[in-house]
């Protein structure tokens, strides 16, 4: 029973399948076509230079430094990809970022304001007896006196 059920095919929906059909199309199909037609033509184009006859010296030269600096373009194309692949998550990450900036510097504002209460609690004491060791010094050094009778 299990193999009349495995051998019977479902329908496709239309409307997925046409898309699917047109995704396939543009992402595979085309740009193989495409990859296809430049190999060809590169192809061509050494078929052409090889088989013109070597009149000037010049042309030829030319020719091989054209085929020796293709390579590096194609690293070049490349790194360009990368870099505007790069510049697109950083504007991505620019959008995200101050979001949770914000967020991040609630959290250090509040951390800030415990560590001050925190050091205000642990100085009071030594500037309390700072105070009143300066008030003793005060006192003993005028020996008691007001401040208008010392003049």
């Amino acid at each position: 029973m299990d193999n009349q059920n495995r051998s019977i095919h479902l329908e496709r929906n239309p409307k997925t399948h046409s898309e699917h059909k047109r995704e396939v199309f543009w992402q595979i199909t085309l740009p193989l076509v495409i990859g296809i037609l430049v190999i060809l033509a590169a192809v061509g184009a050494i078929i052409f230079s090889i088989t013109q006859p070597v009149t000037d010296v010049g042309r030829w030269a030319d020719v091989s430094l054209m085929w020796l600096i293709l390579p590096s373009l194609f690293f070049a194309l490349l790194f360009l990809i990368l870099l505007a692949g790069l510049i697109y998550a950083i504007s991505f990450l620019l959008r995200l970022v101050p979001r949770y900036a914000l967020i991040i510097q609630l959290y250090f504002e509040q951390a800030r304001s415990k560590v001050g209460q925190l050091m205000n609690l642990s100085t009071e004491p030594i500037l309390r007896i700072n105070s009143i060791w300066a008030a003793i010094r005060y006192a003993t050094e005028r020996g008691g006196k007001p401040s208008h009778e010392q003049s």
